[in-house]
Parts: C-alpha cells; structure tokens; sequence
C-alpha cells in the first residue's frame, strides 16, 4: 500500500531544500487527513433524540461511526429503514448542521495524519491545506480542528484554502485552487486526496509529483483512479 511511499515524500522534500527551493505538499482535509464520520455521528444521534419516528432508535442499535459511509442515507438503507419522510427530515437536518464550525470540531484525524504533516512542515515544506469547506460557516471550526488533533497551523509555512462560497462546485473550486498552488513557486512533491476525480486532477496538473489517493470514502459516482496514483489507508509511515 501507499503507506511504503511516505518516506520517499519526506526524501522528497529534503532534495528540494537542498536545491534552495520551495517543497509543497498538498492535503484535501474531509476524508483525507480527517475522518468525519464522527460529526456524522453526532448529527445521527441527535437527530434519533429529536425525532418522532416511532422504533428508530431500536432500529439503529449497534450502528457504530465507522460503520457510516458517505452519507447517513446508506447506513439507513442497510438498516430496513426505507421512509421517505425521515430521510427528507434527517437530510434537512443534516445540511443545517455538517457545514458549521461548531459540528466540524467532531472530526478526528486519520491514524499518523497529524505526525506525517508535522514530519514535512518540520523538514521545510509548505503545507497547503486545500479543502472543500467555505468561507462564512467553517473556517474558524477548521483552524480550531486542526490545531487540536495537533496539525501545524500558526507555524508559518501553512496555507489553509477555503472555499469562497458554499455554492462553488468542488471541481472549480480547486481548479482555481491549483493556480493558487503554482503561485507560490515552489515544487510540489505530493497531493493526498480522497476524491479520485480531484486525484487525476492533480496528477495531471503536477505530473512530477506524487499523488496519494486515500481508501476512505468518496462520492458516489466518481471518476476511475488513473493508474499512477499511490493508494493508501492511513499516514503510519514504516
């Protein structure tokens, strides 16, 4: 698995150092360097707690967080629990809640996610947080979740991307955010994704680099893994 090729980052960065240059590394956040089905969690449980759908809670007994995928419909789904009502009243409650900073400080960090980032803003590198969460709603919760699941932040050397609105597709957003990348002239040495479509987005807009695609979950639908990108499970180097 991909966990073989981190060292071959932090050998990465070190060269570029050497050479005067600038190392980069690039980390989408949900899925990635943190798992959420934590805070999908938290809003599962309070939704059970306020809801007056008679037998949900008996219905949801021994569903643990690990057991949620990308979104709570499908946990439901498994479950038997087909009602059309409650999935419109737990999406709605959902979408009040997963996009907050309040909600986002549930999120933990993958097994050696914050030690790998720590390790390459040690050795020299930028660290570009890059992520899908948007400006007016989780950027205070980011920075707080980052800081106390022990990522570097106020170090310097750290950027963290947001979305500028809510509205803006994934897609276009880190378009533009790779123009962004490029700006700081530097090399980049590795971008880690969960999203295989935002993966083969980057192998092609950094071919010289290594791209990491972490086997978490993603959305339904998404793109086929182009062949060189690094499969991993976790940030535990060997």
């Amino acid at each position: 698995m991909g966990s073989s090729r981190l060292n071959e980052v932090l050998e990465r960065i070190d060269m570029v150092r050497e050479a005067q240059r600038l190392p980069v590394v690039v980390f989408d956040l949900d899925s990635t360097l943190f798992t959420t089905a934590p805070r999908n969690w938290a809003i599962l449980q309070e939704f059970v707690r306020c809801s007056s759908h008679p037998g949900l809670a008996e219905q949801l007994v021994g569903l643990r967080p690990e057991d949620i995928g990308w979104n709570l419909h499908e946990c439901l789904k498994h479950r038997g629990i087909g009602n059309p009502r409650l999935w419109a009243e737990l999406q709605h409650f959902w979408n009040e809640r997963f996009f907050t900073n309040e909600y986002v400080l549930h999120d933990r960090a993958l097994p050696g996610a914050s030690g790998f980032v720590t390790a390459c803003h040690t050795r020299g590198a930028l660290i570009y947080y890059l992520t899908g969460r948007h400006v007016g709603g989780m950027e205070v919760g980011s920075v707080a979740a980052l800081r106390s699941e022990g990522f570097p932040f106020w170090r310097g050397r750290c950027v963290l991307h947001l979305k500028p609105s809510f509205e803006m597709s994934d897609r276009a957003f880190k378009d533009d955010a790779i123009n962004d990348v490029r700006s700081y002239r530097g090399e980049v040495i590795a971008t880690f994704e969960n999203e295989p479509g935002n993966a083969n987005l980057f192998l092609r807009a950094f071919p010289e680099a290594l791209h990491f695609l972490l086997l978490t979950v993603h959305s339904p639908g998404a793109e086929s893994p182009h062949d060189e990108l690094i499969e991993s499970d976790d940030f535990l180097v060997p």
